[in-house]
C-alpha cells in the first residue's frame, strides 16, 4: 500500500510540475507510462523475492483465456450500463449531444482505452485484485478477502483524491471506490483471473472519462447525475448477475484457496485409490 501511494503521488506530482495541474494529453500519457514502469516491476519483485511464488498464480492465465475473460469483464459493465442508458434516453430523462465526427469519436475511444488500460486498469487490478487479493485469499475465505482488499483500495484511491482535490471529496470518493472494489473483487473470484476485473474497470473508466470529462471528445450530458445512475450505479448492481451467466461453474466463496487446493488434491487421490478397489482407503473423510 505504501509503495502504491509513493508511486502514484510521485508520478502525478512530477507530471503536474512539468505540464501543470490540467490533465492534458501529454500529462495523461506521462502518468500512464510512469505508473506502469514503476508499479508492475514492484509487484514482480515482491512476488519473486518476498513471496517466492509464481507470478501466474496472481490470476494471470494464458493469452486465450485472458482475452476471453477481458471481453466477459467488459460485458459485465457494457450490458447493464447500455440498457440503463438506452432507457433514460428513450424516456427523455437525459439528452446527450455529441459535437464530433465518427472518426474523432472512434479515435477518442481508442486513445482512452490505451491510456486507461496502462494508467489505471492493468496496474491497479494487478496490485489489488492480483497481488493483494491473492495473498489475502491464501489465509482467509475469498469473500472476506474481497471485503479487505476493497477497504484497502478505497483508502488508496481516497487518499489520492484528498491530496489533489481536498477533504470535500472524502465521503463521495471513499464510497465509490469501495463499491467498485467490491464489484471487481467479486468478479475476480467468479472469473478466477484479474482479466475479468480489468475488463470491467476498462469499460467503466473509458465510458465515464469519455462522456463526463470532455477532454478527448466534445460530448455534453444535460444531467450527469441521471447518466451516472443509469450507467455506473446500475452496472455496479448488476455486474455479478451478468458475470454468473458468463462464467459458468462452481465458485469457492468460503474456503481459503491455499487450503482448497490441498483438499482438492486429497479428494482426487482418494477418488483414484477408491476406484482401484473396494478396500482402498486413505483416511480422508467425505466432507
Amino acid at each position: 500500500m505504501l509503495g502504491c501511494l509513493v508511486i502514484w503521488v510521485s508520478v502525478t506530482h512530477l507530471t503536474a510540475l512539468w505540464w501543470g495541474e490540467e490533465m492534458t494529453l501529454g500529462r495523461h500519457v506521462a502518468n500512464a507510462v510512469g505508473v506502469l514502469l514503476l508499479a508492475v516491476p514492484m509487484v514482480v519483485a515482491l512476488r519473486r523475492w518476498l513471496d517466492r511464488r509464481p507470478l501466474a498464480a496472481l490470476g494471470l492465465p494464458g493469452w486465450s483465456t485472458a482475452l476471453a475473460d477481458l471481453v466477459r469483464g467488459m460485458l459485465t459493465w457494457v450490458l447493464p450500463a447500455g440498457i440503463g442508458l438506452a432507457a433514460v434516453v428513450l424516456f427523455g430523462w437525459v439528452e446527450i449531444r455529441v459535437d464530433a465526427t465518427p472518426g474523432e469519436l472512434l479515435g477518442a475511444v481508442l486513445l482512452l482505452i490505451l491510456l486507461v488500460f496502462v494508467f489505471e486498469a492493468f496496474p491497479e487490478e494487478l496490485i489489488f485484485r492480483g497481488y493483494i487479493y491473492r495473498n489475502l485469499a491464501d489465509v482467509m475465505p475469498p469473500w472476506v478477502a474481497v471485503v479487505v482488499q476493497a477497504l484497502l483500495f478505497s483508502a488508496f484511491g481516497t487518499v489520492l483524491w484528498v491530496i489533489t482535490a481536498g477533504w470535500g471529496v472524502l465521503l463521495e470518493r471513499s464510497v465509490m471506490f469501495f463499491a467498485m472494489a467490491v464489484v471487481v473483487g467479486l468478479l475476480r473470484v467468479m472469473s478466477g483471473s484479474i482479466w475479468g476485473p480489468i475488463g470491467f474497470h476498462l469499460a467503466f473508466q473509458v465510458t465515464m472519462q469519455l462522456v463526463l470529462s470532455s477532454h478527448y471528445a466534445a460530448i455534453e450530458v444535460d444531467d450527469e447525475a441521471i447518466f451516472t445512475l443509469a450507467t455506473a450505479v446500475l452496472a455496479f448492481c448488476a455486474a455479478t448477475t451478468v458475470a454468473a451467466l458468463l462464467w459458468r461453474g462452481p465458485v469457492n466463496w468460503s474456503t481459503p484457496e491455499a487450503t482448497g487446493r490441498i483438499l482438492v488434491r486429497r479428494r482426487e487421490a482418494h477418488s483414484s485409490r477408491a476406484a482401484s478397489g473396494p478396500d482402498a482407503d486413505d483416511g480422508v473423510g467425505g466432507r
